[in-house]
């Protein structure tokens, strides 16, 4: 037993100190975040699109914008898995998801003032969880939305972020454990982009939050209300899954024993 707990906190201790690469930017306009955006895409390499199951290297991206800008404001159950195909499922302690559409976009129609501070970055439509802040990804192999998988990056443009440490994301192993907390730069009624990459795939969920108060009519003047646009990450790959990882360990644990009661039987 203690070697198994040994040899899990030396697993889990590498994935928490794992290395990673941050691309942060903001901008006025959707221009003002291209480049950087951009460089996270290269890094990552090309865009797998609807492509079904893991293909090993490169990204996928979800920009919200099915059914072209005049297609009408959707709403969502919780979870939304909407968009396994691409690799992802949502929950949130909300209520559920909406995209943005006509006749009032960027979210008019729940509140009249949302057009005024929501830019969109690319295509018309955009993307919120309702009555919470708190948007949960969990990554799966593309196609199967029962299928955990792990990536290596995922990053988020939020919209309107006017306060620091309101937005960010939180990025979690297969395991549960938290591989770091990153926060998006502010820019009023403008765009913010926020990626992260880590050297290898451990990333088996994340947890989006956007700003401190959910959209709504009446949302106060002291809160952040924050909106989002296209979330972009790396190809989800197929892991064993943790069960299979204790069983590893626990036979390396038992070959060692017999490896050292060997050694002692022929040492006598």
């Amino acid at each position: 037993m203690r070697m198994l707990l040994a040899a899990a906190f030396v697993l889990a201790a590498g994935q928490a100190s794992a290395a990673t690469t941050i691309f942060s930017g903001t901008g006025a306009s959707p221009a003002g975040i291209q480049t950087t955006v951009d460089a996270f895409r290269a890094s990552l390499g090309a865009n797998n699109g609807n492509a079904v199951g893991s293909q090993g290297a490169g990204r996928r991206e979800v920009n919200w914008d099915g059914g072209g800008a005049a297609a009408p404001a959707a709403l969502f159950a919780n979870p939304m898995t909407t968009f396994a195909f691409r690799g992802n499922v949502y929950t949130t302690p909300g209520t559920g998801f909406e995209i943005s559409g006509q006749p009032m976009p960027e979210f008019g129609e729940i509140n009249t003032t949302y057009p005024d501070i929501f830019q969109p970055f690319s295509g018309a439509r955009i993307f919120a969880p309702r009555g919470s802040t708190v948007t949960n990804v969990r990554f799966n192999i593309p196609g199967f939305a029962g299928q955990n998988g792990a990536t290596n990056a995922f990053g988020v443009v939020f919209l309107d972020v006017d306060a620091a440490d309101t937005s960010g994301i939180e990025f979690f192993d297969r395991g549960g454990l938290s591989l770091g907390q990153y926060y998006a730069a502010t820019a009023n009624n403008g765009l913010s982009f926020l990626g992260v990459k880590f050297d290898s795939a451990i990333v088996g969920s994340a947890r989006v939050i956007s700003g401190n108060t959910p959209l709504g009519p009446n949302d106060g003047t002291d809160g952040d209300v924050v909106a989002m646009d296209d979330f972009i990450f790396g190809e989800p790959l197929a892991v064993p899954e943790p069960a299979s990882w204790a069983l590893m360990i626990i036979g390396f644990g038992g070959i060692g024993a017999v490896l050292r009661d060997r050694r002692r039987l022929f040492c006598a």
